[in-house]
């Protein structure tokens, strides 16, 4: 055998497994690094039907008939509003008050140990505040919302505010 075709062989030989063995220190690499998929959950009721979605221990989630709403496993946690009307109860009792994102159309808001509803209109959506204080956010403005309070929206501004009582919140709790 020719001494150069002795060592082509021997490279040859060596490049497989160590290809093999470079593919795989890869993807242990990628899978070390890239976050894990977020897990994202649809609750949906149907018509006379109610359900009592519980989150965490301090966030719970109220569904009148006809509503749905996604649960994404983020940090805060994130709920998107899809359709019906929701109660939000995040009154945490314990010293780690976890926050809470929610979406409805382009208007999101930022709850930290709050009670309010929230309803989708067809161009927007209402809350009511029953306790606590969130942050809104409508396209690049924040406002502070607190309790005894009821906003009607748009993707794009806030269309009417009024006070009210915690009786007109989430009547169809009663």
């Amino acid at each position: 055998m020719h001494p150069t075709t002795v060592s082509t062989f021997r490279q040859k030989k060596f490049l497989l497994p160590f290809l093999s063995a470079a593919a795989v220190m890869l993807v242990g690499g990628l899978i070390f690094f890239l976050p894990p998929p977020l897990a994202t959950q649809l609750h949906e009721t149907m018509a006379d039907q109610y359900q009592r979605v519980i989150l965490t221990p301090g966030i719970t989630v109220e569904l009148d008939e006809r509503s749905a709403i996604a649960v994404t496993n983020s940090e805060p946690l994130s709920i998107e509003l899809i359709k019906g009307n929701a109660y939000f109860d995040s009154n945490n009792t314990s010293a780690q008050i976890q926050a809470l994102e929610i979406v409805v159309s382009d208007v999101r808001f930022l709850a930290k140990g709050a009670s309010f509803s929230l309803e989708t209109l067809k161009k927007g959506g209402r809350i009511a505040i029953s306790n606590g204080q969130l942050e809104m956010n409508i396209g690049d403005q924040a406002r502070s919302v607190s309790a005894g309070q009821r906003i009607d929206f748009n993707s794009n501004r806030v269309i009417e505010e009024i006070s009210i009582v915690d009786l007109d919140i989430a009547s169809w709790r009663r």
